[in-house]
């Protein structure tokens, strides 16, 4: 494993470089934005010291890769906190929901994509192929926005997008960060029960943005597998279609629908600032667009740096997790 993330060193490397150098790009100058209402220049001059905004590039690079060094990802302008402590209270929130994306979407394109392999060509085949299309095909801000009108404003089934919980309702003791499970622990069941229900919209808008790549995978996957020597050989020797289907085929055709599995929760992760904010979700993805806006450069590149290093450690398990499903690739490291 550590040989693993020392070889994406050089990516989190660059990402520091790339971060720091488009955040510099960003139109408007954050000392006048933060200086008040009517600002004296004195006052803007003064915060440009303070921010390092009168040094050259370099200098604020190096400044800035010598707090990154110390664990520092500096202070937020909007917030007034740290960045490291910014990003710690609110990741768990944004994990909590793309986990549970993630596994919503899995629950649906896998399943899909096996009848689709199976029944090549049939009805059932072109349903599922035009749901994965049509997945594809919607913003998740649409989706959000959907999903809100029916469930919500016409139907009556889901809670006003308002966050995690109810407006009035007291959180349990925070232990994991993770409302789901701060609430199981806590057993009470009345907040698990609210948490749950506030969680399903935005994971549902957000697992639909993963249902169409997952699903053409696992089909491309199982057709490939199901048409492989090994397979026709099994059938040979009368194995229940399930065990055939489930126990051999799918295995074989879990290593690609892993690999495009790690790439959606990385990519939902960085999808969920316009979930977060329509659901007005308290995660990483709305305390980044909040500092987008107001030109809060530690605060983007803290978060840049977070969804980052969380790529790279999504990537690690990935590999781990191919050795436990395909021997040979334990016998290939």
């Amino acid at each position: 494993m550590l040989s693993r993330l020392v070889l994406r060193m050089p990516a989190l490397a660059g990402v520091i470089l790339v971060s720091f150098a488009l955040t510099r790009l960003l139109p408007g100058d954050p000392a006048v934005y933060f200086a008040g209402a009517a600002p004296t220049p004195e006052a803007i001059a003064d915060l440009r010291r303070t921010l390092l905004l009168d040094q050259p590039l370099y200098a604020q690079f190096l400044a800035y890769l010598g707090d990154l060094a110390h664990g520092n990802f500096g202070r937020s302008l909007v917030t007034g906190q740290s960045v490291a402590q910014d990003l710690s209270t609110r990741l768990p929130a944004t994990l909590e929901l793309t986990i549970a994306s993630t596994t919503l979407a899995l629950l649906i394109a896998v399943p899909l994509g096996i009848v689709g392999a199976r029944q090549k060509g049939s009805a059932m085949d072109h349903v599922c192929r035009l749901v994965s299309t049509s997945a594809l095909a919607m913003p998740a801000f649409f989706t959000a926005l959907l999903l809100v009108f029916l469930f919500y404003y016409l139907l009556g089934l889901a809670p006003a997008p308002l966050g995690r919980l109810a407006p009035m309702a007291f959180p349990p003791p925070e232990r994991t960060g993770f409302m789901i499970i701060d609430a199981s622990l806590a057993r009470d069941w009345a907040v698990l029960r609210d948490a749950a229900a506030h969680l399903m919209l935005p994971a549902l808008a957000l697992a639909i943005a993963g249902i169409g790549p997952l699903t053409r995978v696992t089909r491309g996957a199982m057709l490939a597998v199901l048409s492989s020597d090994f397979i026709r050989a099994a059938r040979g020797f009368d194995l229940p279609r399930w065990k055939l289907i489930y126990v051999y085929a799918l295995r074989n055709a879990m290593l690609p629908v892993l690999t495009t599995a790690g790439f959606v929760f990385s990519f939902l992760i960085s999808a969920n600032v316009v979930i977060e904010k329509v659901f007005s979700w308290p995660g990483i993805g709305s305390y980044a667009l909040e500092a987008l806006v107001a030109s809060d450069y530690a605060a983007v590149q803290g978060f840049v740096l977070a969804v980052a290093t969380l790529y790279v450690l999504i990537n690690i398990a990935i590999d781990i997790l191919y050795g436990v499903i395909d021997v040979r690739v334990r016998l290939g490291d």
